[in-house]
């Protein structure tokens, strides 16, 4: 017996994270939780029943189109609820066990002073000897109450970190690689550095301890713009200065994360930038491009990134924007997960390196017995969820965007902290971009 199309519908629903994307004469149905895609005329699309909004009833779907459509999770069994699935990868994301990162800030002094720059760099103290054993203490006992933990990342971030190489990084290395209530774990380093200091004795200390897993280095365009954007006190060349130092990393074998700020003045000859590094054997295995908007600047810089990524990719290199690698349910920021933390001078922690470290931002403190004693902040911060957001829980790309920067909704008093949700415009273009990423990165097919 031939059972009537509309019966076998009943039970079915379209997903809550479903998105058009018009493209050409296509129009491409995403779906952001389970990561499908469709891709139909226009015209048959309009004759399946189907309009660029997603308007539609499940009873007037062409049936040609239903297996399609279920297939890649458009259409769902009725019982099959994302809302929780969601939640569940979020908190399973958030809460990972096994590794622990903290983000050292030696000092916020700066040998350089960058328009862009939030921090105050007349602020000249530094962590100290007895810091650093409060440090590793609190490390001890977090290992001590957390044995499923088997990574220690350390970040060091500033001001400039290399500034303080001698008097904090490497003791503080020292301590833990030493300290016999930690030597089952696997330590990773990596900074974010302006790239002047790097010296010989920095390469040969990581290649005597291959424990480094990437440096991050940043120019500000061609060595005209950079100059000028980004200088030292000394006023010297800082370019060919960095440039040199990122070349010897290179024949090191050491991986270089060369971030690139966009703005809207910015004018950047990729090709000729990257021309420095092109007949360096090792840069193609362990120089990766990241190109990246500058935080005051518009959404609309993100069209002239995607020209540099483009060209970028043209001449060989790793390259990447932030929508290769988008904040999502399955890769949240640093600041939301439980296992990691911002140290300052002073023992002051905060969670959010992206903001100035002013006491209104700070969230606790290490004791000298090495207990973290958070403060109100903080528990605001942890009983935070965008899943409790009806908005951005319902919204149709919140698994690709995780419900935006936490640390801009922990400081908004009247939650209106997402302009995606409220254009759909934007949030059609946020969605394609992070979708034509995927394609790119071969992690997605297209099913037409």
């Amino acid at each position: 017996m031939t059972i009537p199309f509309l019966s076998k519908v009943k039970l079915m629903k379209l997903s809550l994270y479903n998105i058009i994307i018009p493209y050409k004469k296509y129009l491409i149905l995403y779906n952001t939780l389970w990561d499908s895609v469709v891709m139909c005329f226009r015209s048959d699309m309009t004759k399946w029943g189907i309009d660029d909004k997603l308007h539609l009833s499940l009873s007037n779907i062409d049936h040609r189109l239903v297996n399609t459509l279920k297939e890649n999770k458009i259409i769902l069994d009725d019982d099959i609820n994302e809302r929780n699935m969601v939640k569940n990868i979020l908190e399973e994301t958030n809460n990972v066990n096994d590794v622990l990162e903290f983000t050292i800030i030696p000092s916020l002094a700066c040998n350089f002073s960058c328009w862009y720059c939030y921090e105050n760099h007349n602020n000249k103290e530094h962590i100290s000897q007895p810091e650093i054993k409060h440090i590793v203490l609190a490390l001890e006992k977090i290992i001590k109450n957390k044995p499923e933990i088997t990574t220690f990342k350390i970040s060091f971030f500033g001001g400039e970190p290399l500034l303080f190489f001698k008097s904090v990084v490497v003791p503080l290395i020292e301590d833990i690689k030493q300290d016999p209530l930690l030597d089952t774990l696997t330590i990773k380093v990596g900074f974010t550095t302006n790239g002047y200091l790097i010296s010989n004795k920095f390469i040969k200390y990581f290649t005597e301890n291959p424990i480094l897993e990437a440096i991050q280095v940043t120019l500000d365009g061609n060595k005209e713009r950079h100059n000028k954007v980004r200088f030292s006190f000394k006023g010297d060349n800082s370019y060919k200065k960095i440039t040199n130092n990122i070349i010897d990393c290179l024949k090191h074998k050491i991986n270089i994360v060369l971030r690139l700020n966009i703005s809207e003045d910015t004018k950047l000859d990729i090709a000729k930038l990257l021309h420095e590094f092109v007949n360096i054997e090792e840069a193609k295995q362990y120089l990766h491009i990241s190109i990246q908007k500058v935080w005051q600047s518009d959404y609309s810089v993100y069209d002239t990134i995607d020209k540099l990524l483009a060209e970028s990719r043209s001449l060989g290199f790793d390259s990447a924007s932030y929508f290769t690698y988008p904040s999502s349910i399955w890769s949240t920021c640093y600041a939301d997960k439980a296992n990691n933390m911002v140290i300052n001078p002073n023992g002051k922690v905060f969670k959010c390196t992206a903001r100035n470290f002013s006491p209104v931002q700070e969230e606790g403190h290490i004791a000298e017995n090495g207990d973290i004693r958070w403060n109100a902040i903080h528990e605001k911060r942890i009983h935070l969820s965008p899943i409790n957001d009806k908005e951005c829980i319902n919204c149709n790309i919140f698994p690709i965007c995780a419900g935006g920067c936490s640390q801009k909704v922990l400081e908004d008093k009247i939650g209106k902290h997402c302009n995606l949700n409220k254009n759909e415009k934007l949030r059609i273009d946020y969605a394609r971009r992070v979708l034509f990423e995927k394609i790119e990165q071969e992690k997605i097919e297209i099913k037409r």
